[in-house]
């Protein structure tokens, strides 16, 4: 629901929650990196974000979270 809302207010700019390698500021991917946050794994909510860093065993990882594909990250907090 707060997505959509969020998306509303706007003007229905996508939402996409990144995990962003503190050090590095390389994104997920597929179990890997990428620079390229276009093709970094877009997570639904903050616990399926929580999951994958569980599941992969990731430390030093931050959510990054970004409305709109050609802006900066919107802001980052640590998860793990």
């Amino acid at each position: 629901m707060a997505a959509k809302i969020l998306n509303t207010l706007t003007g229905e700019q996508t939402c996409k929650r990144l995990l962003r390698q503190r050090g590095s500021d390389e994104y997920f991917k597929d179990g890997g990196w990428t620079n390229n946050p276009d093709e970094a794994d877009s997570f639904c909510d903050v616990v399926e974000a929580a999951e994958t860093c569980a599941r992969h065993g990731l430390t030093d990882v931050e959510l990054a979270v970004r409305l709109d594909a050609h802006a900066s990250d919107v802001f980052c907090s640590p998860l793990r």
